[in-house]
């Protein structure tokens, strides 16, 4: 053992080498030794029912075409709010009885973009939304897009955007999916 000690004090690098490989071995067995017993062990394994997971998504019979959003105007009232509509998804998925409503961090007439007021330009995006049980809004992604200037207003203002969530047939909020179109348009 004092020959080891001082053949490790001699060749500092090799006898550092040489530990740092026993320790990475041994973490690499135990490792290995885990996954074997989990293996060996695999009856107790339970496949997990996926059909009430909590990302489930808004059924609906085929909505009407959704009504566009309108900017409102400086010192006028704000048009009367407007359900997003649910994204329709296969047989099975849960129908919610209250579809989620915008309550917060809406696009007013200051987010116009600059540039496309000088131009002119008007525009309207459908964005997709999916909501989480708070009423936050956890992923957007633009399904049909018109300037990109337009799509990177809704995509920044609707990542912090607030709704009352859509509830399930018993009343308790629910995560989903809706899509929300979205007009700007100059008067």
């Amino acid at each position: 053992m004092e020959r080891l000690f001082k053949w490790l004090r001699e060749n500092s690098l090799s006898g550092g080498m040489l530990i740092s490989a026993l320790f990475h071995l041994s973490v690499f067995g135990v490792a290995m030794g885990i996954i074997a017993w989990g293996e060996a062990h695999a009856e107790f394994r339970m496949d997990v029912e996926q059909s009430s997971a909590p990302l489930l998504t808004l059924v609906a019979k085929l909505p009407p075409p959704p009504q566009p959003w309108v900017l409102a105007k400086k010192g006028k009232s704000p048009p009367p709010p407007v359900q997003p509509t649910p994204t329709p998804e296969p047989e099975g998925a849960v129908t919610a009885s209250r579809q989620p409503s915008w309550v917060g961090g809406m696009i007013g007439e200051e987010d116009y973009p600059v540039q496309m007021r000088k131009e002119r330009k008007e525009g309207r995006v459908i964005a997709e939304l999916l909501i989480d049980v708070a009423g936050y809004v956890k992923a957007v992604s633009i399904m049909q897009g018109a300037d990109p200037s337009f799509d990177a207003v809704v995509l920044e203002k609707l990542k912090t955007a607030r709704f009352q969530p859509a509830l399930d047939k018993y009343g308790q909020p629910m995560n989903c999916r809706v899509r929300i179109p979205i007009s700007f348009k100059l008067n």
